[in-house]
C-alpha cells in the first residue's frame, strides 16, 4: 500500500456517500436551530402585539366619569347649613355598573341620603346620555370657611374590571366648590 491508498482509504475516511450525509445533516441542524430561533421572536411579537391589544381593548370599554357642581342644588331651612349636589355623568361610551361611594365624614361634613322617589335614586350604573347620578353632601357653614370632602368612588366595567377613583372637593364660602378627581385606577 501507498502513502496514498492510506490516506484516502474508505474504511479510515469514509465514502464520498458517507460525507454527503454529515454534511447534509450539519446543515439540517442548522437550519432547524434558525427556524427555532424564527418561531420563538414571531411568538414574542405576537404576546407583544395580544398585550397591546388587550390594553387597547380594555381603555375602548373603560368609563370615565365626571363630577360637576349640581346648578339646582336644595336649600336647607337652617341659615348655618348648607346643601351642595355634585353631578355624576359619564363621558364615555362604556358601561359603569355597580357604581358605590364611600365618603369620608367628619363633624362638619356629612353625606345626604335625599329621599327622592322613583328609579334614580336606586340606579347604580350610568351609560352615556344618562341623567347624572347626584351626590348630596351637607356643610356646617358655621364652624370655618373651607370644607373638605373626600369620597371614592368605585365601579365596574362591562368586562367586569373593577375601578376605583378618589374624588378630593374643596369648598370655600367665597370662591364656591372645586373638584379634583384622581385617575381611576384598576382593583382586584
Amino acid at each position: 500500500m501507498t502513502l496514498t491508498t492510506l490516506v484516502f482509504s474508505p474504511d479510515i475516511w469514509g465514502t464520498v456517500s458517507d460525507w454527503t450525509m454529515v454534511t447534509v445533516t450539519t446543515v439540517t441542524a442548522i437550519l432547524l436551530l434558525l427556524t427555532l430561533k424564527s418561531q420563538k421572536d414571531v411568538q414574542r411579537t405576537q404576546y407583544e402585539l395580544f398585550r397591546i391589544e388587550s390594553i387597547r381593548f380594555i381603555e375602548s370599554i373603560k368609563p370615565i366619569l365626571k363630577y360637576s357642581e349640581c346648578q339646582s342644588s336644595f336649600k336647607s331651612d337652617d341659615k348655618k347649613k348648607k346643601i351642595f349636589t355634585i353631578e355624576v355623568v359619564n363621558e364615555t361610551a362604556g358601561a359603569a355598573l355597580k357604581i358605590s361611594k364611600l365618603v369620608s365624614t367628619d363633624e362638619q361634613t356629612k353625606q345626604l341620603f335625599c329621599g327622592a322617589i322613583g328609579f334614580d335614586s336606586k340606579r347604580d350604573h350610568l351609560i352615556k346620555g344618562d341623567k347624572p347620578l347626584l351626590f348630596h353632601f351637607g356643610i356646617d357653614s358655621d364652624l370655618t370657611t373651607f370644607h373638605y370632602i373626600i369620597f371614592i368612588v368605585k365601579y365596574q366595567d362591562i368586562a367586569e374590571t373593577n375601578y376605583q377613583q378618589r374624588v378630593f372637593c374643596v369648598y370655600d364660602e367665597n370662591y364656591g366648590l372645586e373638584i379634583h378627581p384622581g385617575l381611576p385606577e384598576i382593583i382586584s
